[in-house]
């Protein structure tokens, strides 16, 4: 049993070695010899970035080009593995309906389905709206985002901090 399991993680192993050899081959010609883990850790804080940088970008934009209106809960998401999360629907200036899930946990302003909130909207693209105000759990959210992504790149380029 323990052989057939070793050998099943062996083949695992060499496999995830195999996929890293196209990037492995270009930080080789930098002159840069990384792990089998630095280079997954790059490869993983690469994907955060994609996930988090538009929607630093949307905040962006959404606070040059914002338009206040008053929504209301429609839904609080409740899951297992997550804190509760609420679906929030406005009208814009035309009057139509949209409706956008907050990242930000309920709190006692969005607690309940029904409840007012405050949203501020881009005009140009309605579909990008977010909460107005808590500041504080806003810049926690996106500064722990950033912190994972900084960590995975610490440990990628790090000379010396992991080995295979």
């Amino acid at each position: 049993m323990e052989q057939s399991w070793n050998s099943f993680w062996g083949s695992v192993s060499q496999a995830f070695h195999l996929a890293l050899s196209p990037l492995r081959a270009l930080a080789e010609t930098f002159g840069y010899f990384p792990s089998d883990i630095q280079l997954w850790c790059f490869v993983c804080g690469l994907f955060f970035l994609v996930l988090v940088v538009p929607h630093t970008y949307g905040d962006l934009v959404l606070r040059h080009r914002r338009v206040y209106v008053t929504g209301k809960v429609v839904e609080i998401k409740m899951s297992d593995d997550s804190p509760r999360t609420p679906t929030i629907e406005f009208a814009d200036r035309l009057g139509k309906i949209w409706r956008f899930e907050s990242h930000l946990p309920v709190n006692n302003m969005t607690g309940s389905v029904g409840a007012a909130v405050k949203v501020m909207y881009d005009p140009l693209h309605p579909n990008l709206a977010r909460e107005v105000g808590r500041p504080i759990m806003k810049a926690a959210h996106t500064a722990v985002w950033y912190a994972i992504i900084v960590g995975l790149m610490a440990l990628a380029f790090w000379p010396g901090l992991t080995s295979d």
